[in-house]
C-alpha cells in the first residue's frame, strides 16, 4: 500500500499541496510516490487508476484505490477521515 501524488510542473495548486501530501504520507507511515502528469508513463498510470484531475492524492492498494483526494480537498483532516472510512488502521492524524 502506498500514496500516489499526481501533479504537473505548471500546476500552482500541485506545488501548494505537495508538502501536504508529504505530511499525510508521514502521518500514515506510507511511502509517497510523486507522479508527474507529463512524465513518461505518468498519464498512463493516471488512466489506469482513473485519475482525471491534478493534483490528486490517492491511496493505492494493488489495483484498488480505497480513497483519493483532489485539489484543494487534499488535507490531513480529509485524509484521516477517508482512511478511517477505508478501514486503514495505521493513520494517526496530522502531527501524531
Amino acid at each position: 500500500m502506498k500514496l500516489l501524488f499526481f501533479s504537473a510542473d505548471w500546476c500552482g495548486v500541485c506545488h501548494a499541496k505537495a508538502p501536504v501530501a508529504r505530511e499525510i504520507a508521514r502521518a500514515m507511515k506510507l511511502p509517497l510516490e510523486v507522479i508527474g502528469f507529463e512524465e513518461e508513463g505518468g498519464r498512463t498510470r493516471a488512466e489506469e487508476l482513473r485519475i482525471r484531475t491534478i493534483p490528486t492524492l490517492a491511496l493505492v492498494d494493488g489495483a484498488r484505490v480505497p480513497f483519493r483526494l483532489v485539489g484543494r480537498l487534499i488535507s490531513p483532516e480529509n485524509a484521516a477521515h477517508l482512511a478511517a472510512l477505508a478501514g486503514y488502521p495505521r493513520h494517526r492524524g496530522a502531527g501524531a
